[in-house]
């Protein structure tokens, strides 16, 4: 008869199932406060620039919402154009780790790289013009327009 020593599995099986769960319980915890986003955004609103020339830009509306404690962002962009402003359709912004909204307004002629930044009551905005004809070079633009 061969003797076999007593198994110890039920241990460390125990060990095993609380190690899972605090390793759960962690994952599952709430976001700590430095880490949570608010919503809206300071940036969320109508801003205006009023003092545009034309093909620059007249208004930004953006729109911010927090869905799982994930920000949700669109911008739309109006441009100076005769005989009524330019309309940029509404566009997914994206939350750059520098805390700023950054968004590609995309036109049949060229393309708009537009970073909007809140300063208080004033939005900065940043804009890179690129057209799509290669032998053009692009532009930048900063704007600082003011809540409506």
């Amino acid at each position: 008869m061969i003797a076999y020593p007593p198994t110890g599995g039920g241990h460390l099986m125990r060990v095993a199932v609380l190690l899972a769960m605090i390793m759960l319980s962690a994952a599952l915890s709430p976001v700590i406060a430095q880490e949570r986003i608010y919503c809206p955004l300071p940036e969320h609103g109508t801003w205006v620039n009023r003092y545009a020339e034309p093909k620059q830009i007249t208004r930004v509306e953006v729109e911010t919402k927090c869905v799982d404690n994930r920000v949700e962002a669109r911008i739309r962009a109006f441009t100076s154009c005769i005989p009524r402003d330019c309309k940029w359709g509404w566009t997914e912004a994206t939350l750059r780790d520098d805390g700023s909204l950054s968004v590609n307004l995309i036109g049949f002629l060229r393309t708009k790289v537009l970073t909007v930044r809140a300063f208080g009551d004033m939005l900065d905005v940043q804009e890179v013009d690129v057209p799509h004809d290669e032998e053009l070079p692009a532009t930048k633009q900063v704007y600082n327009l003011e809540r409506k």
